[in-house]
């Protein structure tokens, strides 16, 4: 599924995080999934597809000392993937992590992609395999920190307490409602969603400008609207005057390096983009081109901590690293924890999407504050590991349809 990335630096914030394990050896003795669904009034619009409720898919392992890890797949589209995906987890990867002893997770990492490199093709089904090896990348993470006392920045020996953020996932006829929410809670950056159209587009933009100050940042989403260089620079253009921060997604995520980089020459609109990006190797090659200004790899999508943290360690402190990280985060509390945590520990210099519309699951499923500083950055969750226990309980009591599937 995924080939290990040969890091030029000696992987040293894995190495860090080893050395501590070291003399530690883990045994898996359970793994579940957990199905989060919340109804919600608004549906969330984009581009491409509507998300009618908000679903989140939580991995929970259990090791032999009884310790638990959590972790997040991604799992937005399609409407039931939520469901597949859990059934894979319980009823193709926990079969071969159950017993499974190891020292570093990067060691279940690295043999998950292995193992299940077959299933990927004969499934024609890659990226699904991806995202739940994310998830699970992620439980093991936040289970061997809590061992060790320590939360997962500070085992790659990375110390930080809060991070930049911004808020995320507006559409353009929602924008008076939620940007005026947002900056009553702190925001100072925004991204509204466009390719609706020049109008839509505009009119969300304009109104986003009546109610942001000359300090904020504001940013666009086309969620790969636009299908060649030339429609994307025309619609750009057209919206250039609104002074972007950055357009993220403006071509599809698969176009190629010629397009990209004929797309950066006819526009001045700084680019964001990696959350679709297919594989490891790929990450790798577009941060070696800086194809986007902004990259935004997801924790839970690819890469888990182990793959990413491979990957932007190998161009860390290099003339390569010409991209600022900003990780994708669409989805639940385990999820945005773990991109939290992910940011501190690539250097912190990027900003934190945090999703502007209701999720009960992202607002109560843990005590996490996530009331923003007068900086405009959210203090990570206090604990060990990610510091998120999910309070299932209080998504009960929030009307949020919870189911526990086990192997």
């Amino acid at each position: 599924m995924e080939p290990k990335i040969k890091n030029a630096v000696h992987n040293s914030l894995l190495d860090v995080a080893n050395q501590s394990l070291a003399d530690q050896l883990f045994v898996i003795e359970h793994v579940e999934a957990i199905v989060l669904r919340s109804k919600i009034k608004n549906p969330v619009q984009t581009s491409f597809g509507t998300m009618y409720d908000r679903p989140a898919l939580i991995v929970r392992i259990i090791d032999a000392q009884g310790c638990i890890g959590y972790g997040e797949i991604w799992c937005n589209f399609p409407s039931t993937g939520a469901e597949y995906k859990a059934n894979l987890l319980v009823k193709e990867f926990a079969f071969w992590l159950k017993g499974k002893s190891f020292h570093s997770p990067a060691e279940i990492f690295d043999g998950l992609n292995h193992a299940f490199a077959v299933l990927g093709l004969q499934t024609a089904d890659p990226g699904t395999l991806l995202q739940v090896t994310a998830g699970i990348d992620q439980a093991l993470w936040d289970l061997v920190a809590r061992h060790q006392g320590k939360r997962v920045c500070d085992l790659f020996g990375v110390a930080g307490d809060k991070v930049k953020a911004y808020a995320s996932g507006i559409h353009p006829k929602e924008v008076t409602e939620v940007v005026s929410s947002a900056l009553d809670r702190g925001f100072s950056s925004f991204k509204i969603k466009v390719g609706f159209g020049s109008e839509i587009d505009q009119m969300g933009l304009s109104a986003a400008c009546e109610l942001i100050s000359e300090g904020h940042q504001l940013m666009i989403d086309a969620n790969q609207a636009w299908v060649s260089p030339s429609d994307a620079a025309k619609n750009i253009t057209e919206l250039s005057g609104f002074n972007l921060m950055w357009v993220e997604e403006p071509i599809r995520a698969n176009s190629s390096l010629s397009d990209w980089g004929a797309l950066k020459k006819i526009i001045d609109v700084p680019i964001a983009g990696g959350e679709n990006l297919g594989d490891l190797e790929t990450v790798n090659t577009y941060l070696q081109h800086s194809v986007f200004d902004y990259m935004q790899p997801d924790i839970g999508k690819i890469g888990g901590f182990t793959g990413l943290i491979r990957v932007l360690d190998t161009h860390r402190g290099t003339s390569l690293h010409n991209s600022v990280y900003c990780p994708h985060w669409l989805g639940g509390v385990v999820g945005l924890a773990a991109s939290a945590h992910l940011l501190t520990i690539a250097g912190n210099t990027g900003l934190l999407e945090v999703d502007a519309n209701e999720n009960p699951i992202r607002e109560s499923l843990s005590d996490w504050d996530l009331s923003l500083t007068s900086d405009g950055r959210i203090k990570l969750p206090e604990g060990h590991g990610l510091g998120i226990v999910p309070d299932l309980s209080a998504m009960k009591s929030q009307n949020v349809e919870v189911k526990i599937i086990t192997e």
